[in-house]
């Protein structure tokens, strides 16, 4: 099936690393996923079969979790592993039972009983009897995830989580009202309920690093939050807007949306969500860089709980790098020639972390040079050329000087005559300035001596100084009597 548009030159300032429990979390993941129900015969009624086993296999969440958590622990990388199967069986399972059938009924009575397997303390009891994978997933997660995290994280972390279910309400209902959001509606709606507020959550999970009570309302981290999901649901839409607008009817995406509210092409639409995208990886570097040390002054956090937060912030991005690859390889999504690739672990030989990005812009101009059919090499040959030339380090470079030869005898033209009389004009004119400042500094040494000439000829000498009408800088000079 050919693809609708070219996918865009992305902006990846942070290179992707893999975790080392990948293959344990494949095999983990997979028998977490028979024991729940979510692959294998159909155990429940009215739950069909959502995924088969190849399926399961080929889009290959261990691999996205590796990706997206390169420096979790093997404990909670198949923790998070499961999650993200969870959440992505949700997503297709609600997609089968509710969006095909139109059953919005159906669909907030199902969703209002999720709520009720995330209580706030777990142990303290009182959870139903789960009547689907779903529900028999979200319990058993929530009980081996809740025990190890603050009363503060669970709150978040149950808001994001109950927020992403609501998410498919607000799709469904613009599915059935045929009704393609704007613009504005669709980046704040799918940035407060939309995945990736709960995959930042799982990101304090993973690297031990939940945020300090303090901070984790405040402003910084807000916006670092919603660059951070900004970027990472647009990524999304580009990649899945084959699957959703030609298989599964959806229209909430950000390609169609400024397809449909700018009147552009799919290519077009494609290049400015891929735009919104670098602006906001913008805007999340600026933030952390920026924001955060007056934040840790201003809270007066401790060293532990300023490097909890830089290890959230860290895993922010490792994320960011981690989907971008996953999503090249994943059998979900239109990726082109990259689909079903052996992932690779690739390492920057450079410097890593914020602020680094601009090390590697030379990689990235090679890339785009590549992909507009230019040389791909470390240089063209005309700059190889030029860096051969080049002095080495501690030698001055000698500037050749360009040498005109100088014009025959009468053969001065009008511009070499104006060049001269203006050169002159510039001569005279630094002589009256001369002759302006002695004035001045006579009519000041009058007054200090008490000896002050008439006000007309100390207001003549300032006045041609273009400081006034006629008076010294001193104050008006009264006629001496």
């Amino acid at each position: 099936m050919p693809q609708p548009f070219e996918l865009p030159v992305f902006y990846t300032p942070y290179p992707a690393r893999l975790n080392p429990g990948l293959e344990t979390a494949r095999a983990h993941t997979k028998r977490w996923a028979y024991e729940t129900g979510i692959l294998g015969t159909p155990r429940d009624p009215e739950t069909p079969e959502v995924w088969s086993e190849s399926a399961f296999d080929a889009m290959d969440y261990a691999l996205l979790c590796a990706y997206t958590h390169p420096d979790a622990p093997a404990r909670e990388l198949n923790l998070v592993t499961d999650w993200y199967v969870w959440v992505f069986y949700f997503d297709d399972h609600f997609l089968e039972v509710f969006k095909r059938t139109r059953d919005m009924a159906g669909a907030r009575r199902y969703l209002a009983r999720l709520s009720a397997f995330m209580p706030p303390d777990p142990a303290a009891g009182g959870i139903p009897e789960p009547v689907n994978p779903v529900e028999r997933g979200l319990a058993d997660l929530w009980a081996r995830t809740a025990v190890d995290m603050d009363a503060d994280w669970r709150e978040r972390f149950t808001a994001d989580t109950l927020d992403l279910l609501e998410e498919s309400i607000w799709e469904l209902s613009n599915i059935d009202e045929g009704r393609v959001p704007n613009p504005v509606e669709y980046i704040q709606t799918r940035r407060r309920v939309g995945g990736a507020p709960w995959s930042a959550g799982l990101v304090e999970y993973a690297m031990h690093a939940p945020i300090p009570r303090q901070v984790s309302r405040t402003r910084p981290l807000a916006v670092l939050k919603d660059a951070f999901s900004d970027g990472v649901h647009l990524r999304n839409d580009i990649f899945s807007y084959q699957r959703e607008s030609e298989e599964e009817g959806e229209i909430n995406n950000a390609v169609l949306v400024l397809h449909h509210f700018l009147g552009c092409g799919l290519q077009e639409a494609a290049e400015r969500v891929n735009d919104l995208i670098t602006s906001r990886l913008h805007q999340f570097e600026h933030t952390a860089l920026a924001e955060l040390p007056p934040l840790f002054e201003e809270y007066a956090l401790d060293p532990a709980e300023r490097a909890r937060v830089l290890a959230y912030v860290k895993g922010l991005q490792d994320w960011q790098a981690g989907g971008h690859e996953w999503h090249l390889r994943s059998s979900r999504y239109m990726n082109g020639e990259t689909r079903g690739q052996a992932p690779s672990g690739r390492f920057s030989a450079g410097p890593r972390g914020l602020g680094t990005s601009a090390a590697r812009i030379p990689v990235s101009l090679r890339n785009e040079a590549a992909a507009e059919g230019e040389p791909a090499g470390p240089c063209h040959e005309a700059d190889r050329g030029a860096r051969a030339r080049l002095p080495g380090p501690g030698v001055r470079a000698r500037v050749p000087r360009t040498r005109q030869p100088p014009p025959r005898r009468g053969t001065r033209t009008r511009e070499d005559v104006g060049a001269r009389h203006g050169a002159g004009r510039s001569r005279r004119s630094l002589g009256r300035g001369v002759l302006r400042r002695l004035r001045v500094r006579r009519a000041h040494r009058a007054v200090q001596s008490r000896s002050v000439p008439p006000a007309a000829q100390v207001g003549r000498g300032v006045g041609h100084l273009g400081l006034g009408d006629g008076r010294p800088s001193c104050g008006r000079l009264q006629e001496a009597p």
